[in-house]
């Protein structure tokens, strides 16, 4: 039988086993995924805790999808030995797309099954940053290369790293050998956008999990300096997100717009496309699924002048970019939003230019292929 590089054989696995032990932000998305692409062999299992299947993220992706729930312990490392077991009794491959907590507590989990009793897994590392970089160090980050190295050199393991959906990095400093997949974004099917009224506010978009890292407050006080710019936020805020918010004075102004809670997908979806550009203004070192999110339905991004995100923006012409710390951070992001405005037509353009690189083909053969 013909084997893949990474050990995988192509047609030993007719059943998938997802494990995914938190449902906050898109990671349930990919879950639903990889679920509703599965081969018709046999249904799939979806592995969670407790926690997660009564979760209100749990109800809104995955409670219509047709899959067999199994409930793992809460605890994590308890969780994967028993996610191991149950695709193994299976004969199914174990997916684990939200990867990067459960590198060590895998490793020894098939170490204790021995050889003959582990299953297939492919393992997605959602973050590939390292210690030096724009982000706080923790120790994760230093012993996360050596133990995916050796997780991805076992019989039967696929380990691959989330790249960001237009393909734009494809290497990763410190995880030699591993292969990228790139973030799963479709494009809409909805027809060519229509031109924004010239005389209706710009309005600026954030959406999603809007947490410290997304820059609101500096957003905020950028806004004040562009009287006519509107700021419109959908997604549950966090605790300091929301001060900053109640301590505006563009609510007063009339030019603040919250939508404080969970969307739905669609919900999430309309908002995107409900605004003229959407604000990505964390410079951490991860891929940005808002930002192809933006781009799939031709809205223009306004990111940081460093990051990957930054990368995204740049690497595609459909935004622009400002440095989000420093002294001059305000006056900078509040001329970037001016140089958006004034350069809508050209970056909506280059926005839907940007749709041709999306899709979820390349993640689902990246994860799944030796299933399909």
């Amino acid at each position: 039988m013909a084997r893949e590089a990474d050990g995988a054989s192509p047609s030993a696995y007719g059943r998938i086993a997802v494990l995914e032990l938190d449902p906050l932000g898109h990671r349930l998305r990919y879950v639903r995924l990889l679920l509703t692409a599965a081969p018709d062999a046999g249904l799939p299992l979806l592995l969670v805790p407790a926690a997660v299947r009564s979760s209100p993220e749990f109800a809104e992706h995955l409670a219509d999808v047709a899959a067999e729930v199994v409930e793992v312990p809460g605890d994590r490392s308890a969780a994967v030995r028993a996610a191991v077991a149950t695709a193994a009794a299976a004969g199914a491959r174990l997916v684990v797309p939200d990867g990067d907590k459960n590198v060590a507590p895998l490793l020894v989990a098939l170490a204790r099954a021995g050889r003959a009793a582990r299953p297939g897994v492919s393992l997605l590392l959602m973050r590939t940053v390292l210690p030096g970089g724009s982000e706080r160090t923790t120790p994760g980050m230093a012993v996360k290369p050596p133990l995916a190295a050796l997780l991805a050199r076992l019989p039967g393991v696929r380990v691959r790293f989330l790249t960001d959906a237009f393909g734009v990095v494809v290497r990763r400093r410190g995880f030699p050998g591993i292969e990228p997949v790139r973030d799963p974004v479709a494009v809409p099917d909805d027809g060519p956008r229509a031109p924004r009224d010239p005389d209706a506010p710009f309005r600026l978009g954030v959406f999603g999990v809007i947490s410290a890292r997304k820059n609101v407050p500096l957003l905020l006080a950028a806004l004040e300096r562009v009287p006519d710019v509107h700021l419109v936020l959908a997604g549950r805020c966090d605790a300091d997100v929301a001060a900053a918010l109640t301590a505006s004075s563009l609510s007063a102004q009339g030019r603040l717009h919250v939508d404080d809670r969970l969307l739905s997908e669609a919900e999430f979806d309309a908002a995107i496309a409900g605004v003229d550009a959407v604000a990505v203004l964390h410079d951490n070192d991860a891929p940005s699924g808002i930002v192809a999110e933006a781009a799939a339905r031709g809205v223009p991004v306004l990111g940081p002048a460093r990051g990957w995100a930054s990368s995204m923006v740049t690497g595609t012409g459909i935004g622009e970019v400002a440095e989000v710390s420093g002294p001059d951070a305000v006056d900078g992001v509040a001329d970037a939003v001016r140089r958006l405005r004034a350069a809508h037509p050209r970056r909506a353009t280059a926005a839907r230019r940007a749709r041709a690189r999306l899709g979820t083909e390349d993640f689902v053969r990246g994860l799944l292929g030796d299933v399909l």
